[in-house]
């Protein structure tokens, strides 16, 4: 009995002086991606600038063999964050609802899982939205 008390208090001592470091997240600031696309999306990219305030300052995104330039308006909209991912989609759509339309969601998270998500739209049309997912 008295060695199982005494393993009990050495896994204790030891287990409560447990350091870990922290992990960071490397922020999206200056970057282009690229995508061949599918379908008839034709070739994508997404050209970005940040600010040291995580605020988008430039943002153009290449489609449907035509360049699209978020407006400041539209760049104001997107929440200010450390952003570390992106993800890209598409969908043919029907023309009534805009058409083919490019889904970009910008994405922050650690191994332990995304936490934050901006979804921005953009239709061939030239239709751009943009809403803050929920987790």
């Amino acid at each position: 009995m008295k060695k199982l008390i005494l393993v009990i208090l050495a896994i204790i001592l030891l287990s409560s002086n447990v350091f870990a470091s922290e992990e960071g997240v490397l922020k999206l600031s200056n970057f282009i991606i690229k995508s061949d696309g599918i379908g008839d999306s034709g070739a994508i990219s997404v050209t970005g600038i940040k600010n040291q305030q995580n605020e988008f300052i430039d943002l153009k995104i290449a489609a449907f063999d035509k360049e699209y330039k978020i407006l400041e308006e539209d760049l104001k909209k997107i929440p200010s964050a450390s952003y570390n991912g992106i993800q890209l989609s598409y969908v043919e759509g029907y023309k009534e609802f805009g058409g083919k339309t490019i889904y970009i969601i910008f994405q922050r998270g650690f191994t332990s899982g995304i936490n934050k998500k901006v979804l921005i739209t953009l239709s061939e049309n030239g239709s751009v939205s943009i809403k803050e997912m929920k987790n």
